[in-house]
């Protein structure tokens, strides 16, 4: 059969015995490496999955009153409308120029172009004189230091403002990178307050210069705030400022006043970027509509994409420097401590539940840490879901595999060598505790059945010449026995010749021993009436079951090195007696009080005599199913 020797026992239990040390090991490693300063990323990328719900918290303010950044766009409809629709972009810099000075009129903080012209029609040979309007406004809003353009510095090989721009806004210092940060992934998290230079010089982002020309002056890089929902950030189209300039409207502009002014492009396909906010539908601004405006009947179609134009990230970093709103990641020990203390937990109930209630419960744990995470992004603490989940899915495959493995041979094997001589509930006890094969008792109310088989000694004489066929009209009457005893939640306790003893109550515990036992003995005569109907008259199946109930012993009888798992008691001796009294009574089922005052009242019981049955000192009634006789 194949029984595991004893150097494979004593390992799974010294593999049972280090569950909890290897447990522990994981979790302090796992819990180390989330604390490390490389794991940043990992603490990064959870903020992307908690954002959406995070933003679901955040408290709106009214209107927006504390917003300290404005948005001037030139989208889809910008292009589609007049005289943009009719002109190249790289001579819409006149109308740039006026609609910029009617901003600065309002007395903005400081006005950011994120656009970049890096030639111009202002050529000798083209159109000489055509940008003099725009450069005349530059070098206004700029005499009054309130004027940041953008550069891009994607290669060695800068993007710059042409000449005249940068002549116009008085030199480099009013010029400013325009670089995002990605992750590995692709995903701006992050912006830097100051970026290198190729001459080695160290100088401020575009959104770090604009927040330094407005209140404060940022130091260090930030993670953006992607929490605000975009609803905070107003935001007008270019072409209904325009309209409201050639009109002379002059009110709409007061909207600017002591804002941070970002003016860029937000179209389909240019100058695209994916954020952290990726997983969320609305990400961008509405775009407000005013009443001057031409286009303010138009609206453009909301889609969701992953990506947003860079002028509303570079707006969000500005309001993130101002308003001081960045995610701050919890320190290290605090990231050890509850990534240490959150697996430790997990890893107890991983060792107490079995696969699917802990895949359930990991679940739920998920849910809760999300919850929870995205409150406290929403307060502005970036939590460490991503290590909190990675490392719980990490020791759910890690500790299973273990107990699979290593800890679960015992069972195995418990299970392998005693599946086809033991009740399965007794198996199933046995796995979950081996310590149990010991020798052993305890008192249990149960109810026994005895069954024999009437006229074996003569069967057995007639069929002296056909033994394998003896054989199989024996294991016919105890498959019989034993499909119906297990079918009402019965447990074969043994076969003793051509008898069969069962037991309910013991191993496992069941509701209403009496009646499944009694209900048990019916459908045993029932099953042999239909056998006996189809098998010839020297195989005929004549049985007599007796059954009582009472406190017995149940558990491994025997020497130290043999034992059984059975019952012993009062019990048990009435029930085998009852077996023998069907000869006197010519019964099939007999039964005493402890079953029939047990029994429902719809249950027909017929009353036979009150005796004194072989070896019991007390009188005993005795009952048979009405059922049959």
């Amino acid at each position: 059969m194949g029984f595991k020797g004893a150097g494979e026992r004593t390992f799974s239990r010294r593999a049972q015995r280090y569950r909890f040390p290897v447990a522990a090991g994981l979790c302090f490693i796992i819990a180390f490496l989330a604390a490390l300063p490389q794991a940043a990323y990992f603490l990064r990328l959870g903020g992307d999955f908690l954002t959406p719900l995070a933003a679901s918290f955040y408290q709106q303010k009214d209107e927006f009153a504390d917003t300290p950044v404005t948005l001037v766009v030139i989208d889809e409809i910008t292009h589609q409308t007049p005289p943009f629709s009719e002109t190249p972009e790289v001579a819409w810099t006149p109308y740039l120029g006026e609609v910029m000075t009617a901003i600065a009129t309002a007395d903005p903080a400081v006005i950011g172009l994120d656009m970049i012209f890096p030639k111009s029609i202002a050529g000798r040979n083209i159109a000489p004189g055509y940008d003099r309007s725009f450069l005349q406004a530059l070098a206004k809003i700029s005499a009054r230091d309130k004027l940041v353009l953008a550069e891009a510095r994607l290669s060695d090989t800068p993007i710059r403002p042409y000449t005249g721009q940068e002549i116009a806004v008085g030199g480099p210092d009013n010029i400013r990178p325009v670089h995002l940060t990605p992750d590995r992934d692709n995903v701006v998290r992050r912006h830097p307050a100051f970026l290198a230079l190729e001459n080695g010089d160290r100088v401020r982002s575009f959104a770090a210069e604009l927040s330094a020309r407005s209140a404060a002056a940022p130091s260090d890089e930030i993670l953006i705030d992607y929490v605000t929902p975009a609803e905070h950030f107003p935001t007008y189209r270019f072409s209904d400022l325009y309209a409201c300039y050639e009109r002379g409207d002059s009110a709409v502009f007061e909207q600017f006043r002591g804002k941070v002014v970002v003016i860029g492009t937000a179209l389909d396909i240019e100058d695209r970027h994916i954020g952290g906010n990726r997983l969320q539908r609305n990400k961008t601004p509405k775009i407000l509509d005013v009443s001057c405006g031409r286009g303010a009947a138009q609206t453009a179609p909301t889609i969701y994409r992953a990506s947003m134009p860079g002028v509303f990230v570079e707006a969000r970093a500005v309001y993130t420097f101002l308003k001081a709103t960045a995610p701050q990641a919890a320190p290290g020990w605090v990231i050890f401590l509850s990534v240490l203390i959150y697996l430790a937990g997990l890893s107890y109930a991983y060792f107490r539940l079995g696969p699917a209630a802990g895949i359930a419960l990991f679940g739920a744990s998920a849910v809760g840490l999300w919850v929870l995470s995205a409150a406290l992004m929403a307060r502005g603490v970036l939590a460490p879901i991503m290590s909190w989940l990675i490392g719980g899915a990490f020791l759910y495959v890690i500790l299973y595999s273990y107990r699979v493995i290593l800890e679960d041979q015992s069972k195995r094997w418990v299970m392998h060598a005693f599946e086809h001589y033991l009740n399965p509930a007794l198996v199933n006890q046995l796995a979950e505790d081996p310590e149990a094969l010991k020798l052993g008792g305890e008192r249990r109310r149960v109810a026994v059945l005895f069954a024999d088989l009437a006229g074996f000694t003569t069967t057995s004489e007639k069929m002296v010449d056909r033994p394998e066929a003896l054989v199989e009209h024996l294991n016919s009457f105890f498959q019989i026995m034993a499909e119906n005893i297990e079918a009402h939640d019965g447990y074969i306790d043994k076969f003793i010749g051509d008898a069969v003893m069962g037991v309910w109550g013991a191993p496992a515990s069941v509701d209403e021993s009496e009646r499944r036992a009694l209900g048990a003995a019916l459908a045993c005569v029932k099953a042999v009436d239909a056998y006996n109907a189809g098998t010839g008259d020297d195989l005929v199946i004549k049985m007599r079951i007796g059954i009582s109930a009472g406190d017995v012993i149940a558990g491994n009888l025997g020497s130290k090195d043999r034992f059984n798992y059975t019952v012993i008691g009062d019990a048990v001796n009435r029930a085998a007696r009852l077996e023998q009294k069907n000869k006197q009574w010519k019964t099939q089922i007999l039964m005493d009080a402890s079953i029939a005052d047990h029994l429902p009242d719809e249950t027909g019981v017929r009353f036979i005599e009150e005796t004194q049955l072989q070896g019991q000192a007390a009188m005993t009634k005795i009952y048979t199913p009405e059922k049959i006789r």
